[in-house]
C-alpha cells in the first residue's frame, strides 16, 4: 500500500491532473454529469478546470433535479485554486456555498505554504451546527485539490490514502484500484472504447460532525460496499478522467455518469 502524506495527499473522488506540467489553457476544460437513482435522474454535477502553467482553478456546480427537486431543492457551488508541481498539489484557497429552500451557508479556507489552514471562515449557522475541527486536522488540501492529486497518483493495483479539510470538516479517504483495466464506452467521449481503471473509494468523517443530522447518518456502515469509479486515461491531456461512479445509498444504487465533455485545447 502506498501512503501519501500531507501536503502530497491523494484525492477523494473525482478529477485528474496532468502527469507532466499543465499546459496553458485560455478556455476552461468542462465536464458535466447526471446523477441517477434506480435509473431516475435526481441531480446534475458540472466541473470547470482552468490551467495556466502550474496553476489551476477548479470549480464545481451541483443541484438536485427531476422529482427530487420538488422534495429537496438543493444547490451548491465552489472553487479551489493552487499549484500542481513536483508531483504534488499545493492548495491555496477553497470556497464553497450551498442553498436550499429555508437556508444557505458558506465555508472558506486559505492554506499557508506548509499546508496548514491560515484562515477559516464559516457563516454563523454552519459554525453553530458543526462540531469544531481540532487544529491538528486543519490541513490541506481541500477536497477539490485532493481530487486533482488523486487522479495524478492513481495506478493499477495501488491503494491511496489521505485526508482533506474544507473549512467545515476533515475527511479521510481511501482509493483502491484494481490490478487490471476494464473496457468502457462513455457516450460523451465518442464511439471508441477505452480501457479504464476501476477503483473502489471510501470516505470517513474524521471531525466536524453536523449536529443537525443524526449520528447514524454520518457514521460509516460496515456492510456498505465502497463506491466504484471508472477512470479513463489520457482524456483532455489529463492522466485520467472519471466517467462513471456507482455507489450504494440507504435507498438504493446511485450512479453518476459523464454526459458531456469539452476540451478547448483538443
Amino acid at each position: 500500500m502506498r501512503q501519501i502524506a500531507a501536503p502530497l495527499l491523494f484525492a477523494t473522488v473525482l478529477l485528474a491532473s496532468a502527469s507532466g506540467p499543465l499546459r496553458a489553457s485560455e478556455a476552461p476544460l468542462t465536464a458535466s454529469y447526471t446523477v441517477r437513482w434506480s435509473g431516475l435522474e435526481i441531480g446534475r454535477f458540472s466541473t470547470e478546470l482552468r490551467r495556466t502553467g502550474e496553476r489551476y482553478h477548479l470549480a464545481y456546480q451541483a443541484r438536485t433535479s427531476g422529482p427530487l427537486r420538488w422534495v429537496v431543492d438543493l444547490a451548491s457551488d465552489g472553487w479551489a485554486t493552487g499549484r500542481l508541481a513536483d508531483g504534488g498539489v499545493w492548495a491555496e484557497h477553497f470556497r464553497g456555498q450551498s442553498s436550499w429552500r429555508d437556508g444557505e451557508g458558506y465555508w472558506r479556507v486559505t492554506f499557508a505554504a506548509d499546508g496548514t489552514a491560515s484562515e477559516v471562515e464559516l457563516d454563523a449557522a454552519t459554525t453553530a451546527d458543526r462540531e469544531p475541527v481540532p487544529e491538528a486536522l486543519r490541513r490541506g488540501p481541500d477536497p477539490l485539490s485532493l481530487m486533482l492529486l488523486a487522479m495524478q497518483a492513481a495506478r493499477a493495483g495501488d491503494v491511496l490514502e489521505a485526508q482533506s479539510f474544507d473549512g467545515r470538516r476533515a475527511m479521510r479517504y481511501s482509493l483502491a484500484c484494481a490490478p487490471e483495466k476494464s473496457p468502457i464506452q462513455p457516450v460523451a467521449l465518442g464511439a471508441a472504447s477505452h480501457d479504464a481503471l476501476i477503483c473502489a473509494a471510501e470516505g470517513e468523517l474524521v471531525a466536524g460532525r453536523s449536529k443537525r443530522w443524526s449520528e447514524r447518518a454520518e457514521e460509516p456502515r460496515p456492510d456498505r460496499e465502497p463506491a466504484r469509479i471508472w477512470l479513463v486515461p489520457e482524456v483532455g491531456g489529463m492522466a485520467h478522467w472519471p466517467v462513471r461512479i456507482e455507489a450504494e445509498s440507504r435507498w438504493g444504487r446511485v450512479t453518476i455518469e459523464l454526459d458531456s465533455f469539452s476540451d478547448p485545447a483538443a
